[in-house]
C-alpha cells in the first residue's frame, strides 16, 4: 500500500491485493495446521446457532493446540461451541449473547465461570454482536442506534457501549464498537479446494464474520469439486476470495448437527453437561480431546460409523 497506510483489507485495492501468480492453488490443510494457527490468536469468532453448525472439530484441534487467553466473539446463540472453550481454559474474554443447551439447561462451563469471576463477560445482546460484527466488516469505527439500550442494564453492564449526540437530531444514540477478530471458524457442509463454502443452513451471520476476521478457516462434511460449486453458486455462503484455509472433517460439527446432512448428538451432550456439572470437565477433555491421536480416533471414540450414520439417518427422517 503506498505509504504503508492500513485499510481495512475488503478497502485495499485489488492491484494490491491480487497475488504475484494468479493461478488457482489448493488452500486444504490438516486439522492440526489449522489448531496451530487458531492457537496462535487472540480473538476468535464463530458461526452456527445453539447447537447446530458449530466448528467442533476445529474448537478441539485448538484446544490440543494449547490455546490459551482468547476472546470468543460467538454467534448470536451457541451451546458447546462456547461452553467446551470455557471448560478447557481457552478463553479469558466472551462476549455474551445466550450460551446454553436448550431443553438440557444452562452452559455449565460457563455457569461455573460467570459464577466464580473466572472470566470476563461482556454483556452483548443479539444487536451489539451483529451491528458490531457489520461495523467492522465494513471496515466502520461504529454503528449507532437509538433507544435499544435507554430501558435495559446493558449501559451500565457494558463498558463498550458508548453515547454521543447525534449531529443531524440532536438526540443521544448509542454506539457499538467494531467486533473485529483475528481468525473466523465455521462448519460448511460443502467446500471446494478453493475455500468456495456451502453452508446449507446458516443464519446469515457467515458474511459479515468472514468479513470482518483477519483470517477465515473452514471445515467441510464434505470437499467437493469447483464443478459442484458452480452449478448452482447462488449456494456459497462464503466465496473462495475471502477464505484462507480449508480443513476436510467429516461429521467435523459433532455433536451438534450439521444442516441438513446430520442430527444433533442428544447422547453426547447429555455426557458432557453431566461431566462438567459434575466437575469432571477436565476427565473429558483428557478423554475426548487431548486422547484421541485425530479426528478419526475421536469419531470412533463416540460411536465410530455406525453412530455417525445413526445420526445421519435421524436428520433424514427429521426431514
Amino acid at each position: 500500500m503506498p505509504g504503508n497506510q492500513q485499510k481495512h483489507k475488503f478497502m485495499t485495492p485489488l492491484e494490491y491485493q491480487a497475488p504475484a501468480d494468479l493461478k488457482r492453488r489448493s488452500k486444504l490443510i490438516s486439522l492440526e495446521e489449522a489448531g496451530k494457527i487458531i492457537a496462535s490468536k487472540q480473538i476468535v469468532s464463530l458461526a452456527g446457532s445453539h447447537s447446530a453448525d458449530a466448528a467442533m472439530s476445529l474448537i478441539r484441534a485448538a484446544i490440543r493446540a494449547g490455546a490459551k487467553d482468547m476472546t470468543l466473539i460467538p454467534p448470536i446463540t451457541t451451546s458447546m461451541a462456547a461452553d467446551l472453550p470455557i471448560a478447557a481454559g481457552m478463553l479469558k474474554k466472551l462476549y455474551l449473547s445466550y450460551v446454553g443447551f436448550e431443553i438440557f439447561g444452562m452452559a455449565p462451563a460457563f455457569r461455573k465461570a460467570a459464577q466464580e469471576g473466572t472470566l470476563d463477560i461482556v454483556e452483548a445482546d443479539e444487536p451489539f454482536i451483529l451491528l458490531g460484527t457489520q461495523a467492522a466488516a465494513g471496515g466502520k469505527p461504529f454503528n449507532a442506534v437509538q433507544y435499544l439500550y435507554d430501558g435495559t442494564d446493558h449501559k451500565t453492564l457494558n463498558p463498550e457501549l458508548k453515547k454521543i449526540v447525534d449531529p443531524f437530531t440532536g438526540r443521544e444514540v448509542w454506539l457499538i464498537p467494531p467486533l473485529r477478530s483475528d481468525v473466523f471458524i465455521m462448519h460448511a457442509q460443502a467446500c471446494d479446494l478453493y475455500g468456495n463454502a456451502q453452508c446449507w443452513g446458516g443464519t446469515g451471520q457467515e458474511r459479515d464474520k468472514a468479513k470482518a476476521a483477519d483470517i477465515v478457516i473452514v471445515q467441510a462434511d464434505e470437499i467437493v469439486g469447483s464443478e459442484v460449486i458452480q452449478k448452482d453458486p447462488s449456494k456459497t455462503t462464503v466465496p473462495g476470495l475471502w477464505v484462507d484455509h480449508v480443513v476436510h472433517a467429516p461429521f467435523g460439527a459433532h455433536p451438534t448437527f450439521s444442516s441438513a446432512s446430520y442430527s444433533v448428538d442428544d447422547q453426547h451432550l447429555k455426557l458432557y453437561i453431566d461431566m462438567v456439572r459434575e466437575g469432571r470437565a477436565q476427565e473429558y477433555i483428557d478423554k475426548y480431546i487431548l486422547g484421541p491421536k485425530d479426528h478419526f480416533e475421536y469419531l470412533e471414540l463416540v460411536g465410530g460409523l455406525r453412530r455417525m450414520v445413526d445420526l445421519r439417518t435421524a436428520i433424514a427422517i427429521r426431514s
